[in-house]
């Protein structure tokens, strides 16, 4: 047994965005902490590598956020690093259709053209102050754009109950019974879900992908606005647990947990490692919901709420990272019209990389299709599709390439999965949960993964109070 402390510790299982805050959030109220984490690293889904090869830091997959994410942005500020995101001005997306005849950009913006000024349109409420944007997208005819106020004023008005009543849903269908077309779907409403809900409106529940438009558009004008990391993601990762450490937590890395010991019906300790066993007071798990399933002892597996967490599926992210021998293209980021592309960063861009040689990342979300391909053919269709996407590409050279496959980046929010997402209290009561999966409303995105940890952290602090 392990001697930690004058208190006997709480455990939280998992290094990721939900347990780091988690246990920011315990040992701010005096709470001694253990965290563990299997790997070498913390940052959960939120990671970076040295890729020796090309002398350059990499993340596993481009991440962004939006102002809307309040909470991640808070959690920034705890840890000493709020200036690693850079968010735009005002919202704009450039969304590149390679079919197109003359192969032209539009964007998506909140910026008021100044050809419009005169209509007064900059002091219309949101989310009408999308509508100058949307009259002048190209990508869509102005029949299809009228359509888009048939779905956006419902999405306006719709009360959460509404909402939470659509669950078992697509967003798909919704949005047909809205009068809204394949094409239109496709070429707007798929461009927004896709990354945010990493899946397409086929596949998630009409409550998911709602959220993500009342939340990012209907309320704040500014709510939307895309912040870039301008340095690697393994520094938040690093400097929560510099923060943990300053504050006395314990941090063990490399410590695979193997187990949690029951007595009286509570979690009592944790084996993990290479045979260590700790006790603990309490234990926060913040783990996918399957690795969670499989680490809470058989005899409870059918007790509410955990038998619901094997219920869960995942959903993939593939980013192809490539190392260009000149500027193939000016903006931060684009997106396209195109599976083989969907979004291209311009990472030496973004952060400040000595160039040549030029590095973008193509990030493909909720891909199904291509996860188990091999390597190989990923980058040989991802930059066909960038060639065909930048036309600067002509004439330049592919360097490098670096794939990254995440097969169980995200839970797959699909139609009725709500009912699954559970809160952080279980039957167990000094057994919570956390995780981006969890009941938080929010999308599988960093800013639910932080929003969970806090709820958790909350949950046990007021459990504890209530005992004592």
């Amino acid at each position: 047994m392990s001697d930690y402390g004058a208190e006997t510790p709480i455990a939280v299982i998992g290094g990721g965005l939900a347990g780091l805050s988690a246990a920011l959030d315990l040992i701010d109220a005096g709470k001694d902490v253990l965290l563990l984490e299997r790997r070498p690293f913390a940052g959960g889904k939120a990671w970076s590598f040295d890729d020796p090869n090309h002398d350059v830091v990499l993340d596993n997959g481009q991440h962004v956020t939006m102002r809307c994410c309040t909470e991640f942005q808070s959690f920034l500020e705890r840890i000493g690093c709020p200036d690693i995101v850079r968010y735009q001005e005002r919202l704009e997306v450039a969304v590149i259709d390679p079919d197109s005849r003359g192969h032209h950009v539009s964007l998506i913006s909140s910026e008021q053209p100044r050809s419009l000024a005169r209509l007064g349109l900059q002091l219309l409420p949101a989310p009408l102050h999308m509508l100058p944007s949307i009259v002048t997208y190209e990508h869509l005819s102005m029949g299809e754009k009228t359509r888009l106020a048939l779905a956006f004023e419902p999405i306006r008005r719709m009360s959460e109950l509404e909402r939470l009543a659509l669950d078992r849903q697509s967003f798909e269908t919704w949005l047909l019974n809205h009068h809204q077309t394949s094409r239109v779907i496709e070429r707007f409403w798929d461009l927004i879900i896709l990354p945010t809900c990493n899946d397409r409106c086929r596949d998630v529940s009409a409550t998911q992908a709602i959220q993500v438009f009342q939340e990012g558009f209907s309320v704040d004008p500014r709510a939307a606005d895309i912040g870039l990391f301008t340095r690697g993601l393994g520094q938040v990762a690093e400097a929560a647990l510099a923060r943990l450490r300053e504050r006395g937590a314990q941090i063990e890395l490399n410590a695979s947990v193997s187990g949690i010991v029951t007595r009286g019906g509570e979690a009592a300790a944790v084996r993990y490692g290479r045979g260590e066993q700790a006790d603990v007071s309490a234990v926060i798990l913040a783990l996918p919901p399957r690795t969670a399933f499989e680490l809470v002892p058989a005899a409870w597996r059918r007790r509410e709420p955990f038998w619901r967490l094997s219920q869960h599926e995942v959903s993939p992210i593939i980013n192809v990272h490539m190392k260009w021998d000149r500027q193939v293209m000016r903006r931060d980021f684009v997106a396209v019209l195109d599976p083989d592309a969907q979004f291209i960063f311009h990472r030496s861009q973004i952060h400040g990389w000595q160039t040549p040689p030029h590095w973008i990342s193509v990030s493909l979300s909720g891909a199904h299709d291509l996860v188990d391909r091999p390597q190989r053919e990923i980058v040989e269709r991802a930059e066909r599709a960038v060639r065909r996407a930048l036309r600067r590409t002509a004439g330049a050279q592919l360097l490098a390439t670096r794939v990254v496959k995440e097969s169980e980046a995200t839970f797959r929010p699909k139609p009725g999965i709500n009912a699954h997402r559970v809160g952080p209290r279980t039957s167990i009561g000094n057994l919570l949960l956390a995780g981006a999966w969890t009941a938080t409303g929010w999308p599988a995105t960093m800013e639910s993964a932080v929003r969970s940890g806090r709820a958790a952290a909350q949950a046990l602090l007021e459990g504890q109070a209530q005992a004592t």
